[in-house]
């Protein structure tokens, strides 16, 4: 059984330097961060946008981020399951308004597992 410790991996990457905007980190990394998902609520704006509700200690807290349906450009990781996204899957991605880029830019949550209630509001886990 080939398996990463967590623990050793996140240490790894903390005492590594910053990579380039843009870059992701080694993928057997993202899959581990991305089981602990900083997602608290999904809610459904439109067929094609959803505003999201996030929160993390690095990159911040956001309510009711927009992001909107399109097609990975990329290979990534669902920012909601740490599911692998592979270029060409339907995903759904934070809208840029501005000049500026969010914080969440290069995160992607899969169109498929983005959750529908009967309600347009989906609380994904409990805040504290």
């Amino acid at each position: 059984m080939d398996s990463i410790d967590p623990w050793r991996a996140i240490v790894r990457h903390l005492r590594e330097p910053a990579p380039p905007p843009g870059r992701m980190r080694d993928r057997r990394t993202q899959h581990i961060l991305a089981d602990v998902s900083p997602i608290s609520r999904i809610e459904w704006s439109t067929q094609s946008t959803i505003l999201v509700s996030w929160s993390d200690a690095t990159a911040g807290r956001r309510e009711d981020q927009a992001w909107r349906a399109c097609i990975a450009r990329g290979a990534g990781v669902c920012k909601l399951t740490g599911s692998a996204v592979r270029r060409g899957d339907l995903i759904f991605r934070p809208i840029r308004r501005g000049r500026g880029m969010p914080a969440t830019a290069p995160d992607m949550i899969l169109a498929a597992s983005a959750p529908r209630g009967a309600s347009s509001i989906v609380v994904v886990k409990a805040t504290p």
